[in-house]
């Protein structure tokens, strides 16, 4: 019976994920929160004189200024502004650091903030 039985979920854990799959509105929040994030760091970005690549759709903008990944991280922390240096994703990301979109809607602000002087 346990290798039929053991495995079954519970009733009240299958009615609370029953709940949760049937909420849509979140999603579509969530959605817009990052939409508004990704259109307020890109912004400040490309007015600091950075180039978003092959973005269109991740939690991540990749940034470039042309320069080595690691001067941009360095001149970026001086700003108090943490980004992922792009080599560290392949040789391809030399020149770029990865933003990620995820921070909160104030240190989204805080940073683009930072960017604009």
């Amino acid at each position: 019976m346990r290798k039929n039985l053991g495995l079954m979920m519970p009733g009240p854990m299958q009615a609370a994920m029953a709940a949760g799959l049937d909420d849509d509105a979140h999603v579509r929040e969530q959605q817009e929160r990052y939409r508004a994030r990704r259109r307020a760091l890109r912004t400040a970005l490309e007015a600091a004189g950075f180039r978003i690549d092959h973005s269109e759709g991740a939690l991540y903008l990749w940034a470039t200024r042309g320069e080595p990944c690691w001067d941009t991280v360095a001149d970026l922390a001086g700003l108090g502004i943490l980004v992922a240096p792009g080599d560290f994703y392949g040789p391809a990301g030399a020149h770029h650091v990865r933003v990620a979109i995820t921070a909160t809607d104030e240190r989204v602000a805080a940073a683009a903030s930072r960017l604009a002087g």
